[in-house]
């Protein structure tokens, strides 16, 4: 996990970007056209939604005559944004959900996550894992298998645990503990692995959240949600939030902060 995520850093990258442009007061359009690339090569970069190209950002640094450190750290950010990290050498076979959650999980110095009604995937054992993917076959296409899928998840945590790993802090609805979401000798199995992870792993923290529980401003998620804190940097932070079709991932600050104040809530006694 210590490569920095490939996707966070495209999404960084496309920032910078647009603060650059900002800054001298141009429009997309005309930089484009003063650097001799399309409009739309300029666009994609700055949604981050390819790997970037190297010969339009250094021309843009060249352009605006970007200073040395700050060249260097947007070129650094090209090369983690072309990375290939393990989870795309099986992305079909394992779910490209499965693989951006992998992504995000890459060069993380501290994850927390709140379940709302599941196990989270970091903390499932084979059998529940299994179990799950089963249990929710139109959420996955060809040419997805359930073994691969597996697999991949039982790497991740094997990344997780690693020594250096980032430190896990978990929110547990109790709901997630209560509801039988497998045959029950799978559930207890899980649970007891759960209790297994903490006891031997002190970077892991599992809370669980009582249904009863007075939550501070009476606040109460309405989905799943993991938050990604990066190593790379110090205000690089990504939340991913779980939907039925999609997972929606924020890296904006106005769009992370609302979950960070919300989690900060839960966890307050």
């Amino acid at each position: 996990m210590s490569r920095p995520s490939p996707f966070v850093r495209r999404r960084w990258l496309g920032r910078e970007i647009r603060r650059l442009r900002d800054e001298h007061g141009l429009s997309g359009e005309f930089l484009a056209r003063a650097v001799g690339h399309p409009r739309q090569q300029l666009s994609a970069l700055e949604n981050g939604h390819v790997g970037p190209d190297v010969d339009l950002l250094s021309a843009i640094c060249e352009y605006l005559t970007v200073g040395t450190n700050r060249r260097a750290a947007i070129m650094d950010g090209a090369a983690d944004g072309w990375a290939r990290g393990w989870w795309m050498a099986d992305i079909q076979r394992m779910g490209a959900r499965q693989a951006i959650y992998a992504d995000l999980e890459s060069g993380t110095k501290s994850i927390t996550e709140y379940a709302l009604s599941l196990i989270p995937g970091l903390l499932q054992t084979s059998a529940f894992a299994d179990a799950r993917l089963r249990s929710e076959p139109a959420r996955h296409t060809e040419p997805f298998e359930s073994a691969a899928a597996v697999a991949a998840r039982a790497r991740r945590q094997q990344l997780l645990l690693a020594p250096d790993g980032p430190r896990y802090d978990v929110v547990l609805d109790e709901i997630a503990v209560r509801r039988c979401a497998a045959e029950p000798h799978i559930v207890a199995d899980q649970l007891r692995h759960i209790v297994n992870v903490c006891a031997a792993h002190p970077r892991v923290t599992v809370r669980v959240l009582p249904i009863d529980a007075s939550i501070k401003g009476h606040s109460a998620p309405c989905s799943a949600y993991s938050i990604y804190r990066y190593r790379d940097t110090s205000d690089s932070i990504a939340v991913a939030v779980d939907t039925l079709n999609q997972d929606l991932i924020h890296t904006e600050a106005d769009e992370v902060e609302p979950y960070l104040s919300l989690h900060s809530r839960l966890i307050d006694p």
